[in-house]
């Protein structure tokens, strides 16, 4: 299995033949698990027992019901939303000293907590996402939901900032949906992609980034693109597990290289201006994330 750009896309099964990359996913959890409050023995117990379901399943439908019953019953599924807030602040001042005045258009905006920091530092903030997530009946800004592989709900040159966070890897599409992005910011507006690569290294962190991301970053690139494939399906498949087929997030996990992105960016109508290495900067995703500020040129 490949994904868009050609990359090789492990069965979830088959990442545990690799023994450092089950070590660095088992290490990362139990930060994940000390984060939320479980004990050191209560994670071991729950790590073990969903690798397991993951080394051994017949099916993949029937891994992700039965860890999601375990991470629920031990109060994962809960406690992980509440977290939540404080990760939208830190993706705000991420981004914050990038924004041009005027309209803005966060794509693909989940549960809409950013967007309603960036409305409440002043800008004008529209919401678009494929599905409404239940926390956006709390958040008073417009929003819209646009259909995948379908051009957006919005005019040309209709935004002077797009947002683009952690989006990009799920879509099935990622060049048709960068023209689309393309279209709607104006000429020499500002698109800021946040998104989860591999292929890092400790080079652009401070030291205590690279000590946070000691586990991740001490992998090969396949090595890692393999923990952004685990981490990608444990909290959008199964720590939001769906019995309905037609709210199951599908995952093409569009995963890219830092480089391999500002490629994708500049050869589709996008200048490069700096990106960003945030590292492994959240305690509740604990992905190495990068934030790449595109001017748009038409």
């Amino acid at each position: 299995m490949q994904n868009s750009f050609g990359h090789k896309i492990c069965k979830i099964k088959d990442l545990f033949h690799d023994d450092r990359v089950d070590v660095s996913i088992r290490q990362i959890l139990i930060r994940v698990f000390h984060y939320l409050g479980i004990s050191s023995d209560k994670s071991d117990e729950i790590i073990d027992e969903c690798i397991n379901i993951a080394k051994n399943y017949d099916t993949l439908e029937s891994y992700e019901r039965s860890a999601h019953e375990i991470l629920k019953k031990e109060g994962v599924v809960e406690e992980l939303p509440k977290k939540l807030d404080k990760r939208a602040h830190i993706i705000f001042n991420q981004i914050k000293p990038y924004l041009l005045d005027g309209s803005i258009l966060d794509l693909g905006c989940g549960d809409g907590r950013v967007g309603q920091l960036v409305a409440d530092f002043g800008h004008h903030v529209v919401l678009a996402g494929i599905c409404e997530n239940e926390n956006i009946e709390n958040i008073k800004l417009p929003f819209k939901i646009f259909k995948k592989n379908q051009p957006l709900p919005y005019g040309d040159n209709e935004f002077i900032n797009t947002l683009v966070l952690t989006v990009l890897h799920h879509s099935d599409d990622p060049l048709f949906l960068l023209k689309e992005i393309h279209r709607v910011t104006k000429d020499g507006g500002r698109v800021l992609v946040r998104e989860s690569v591999y292929g890092v290294t400790k080079d652009n962190l401070s030291k205590v980034e690279s000590v946070r991301g000691k586990y991740y970053l001490d992998l090969t690139a396949e090595q890692q693109k393999m923990v952004n494939i685990f981490f990608d399906h444990f909290y959008s498949t199964i720590i939001l597990y769906s019995e309905d087929p037609e709210k199951k997030i599908k995952l093409p996990f569009n995963f890219n290289t830092p480089g391999g992105w500002k490629t994708f960016f500049e050869a589709n109508g996008f200048d490069q201006e700096k990106v960003d290495y945030l590292g492994v900067d959240q305690p509740t995703v604990p992905e190495y994330h990068t934030l790449h500020v595109l001017r748009v040129i038409k």
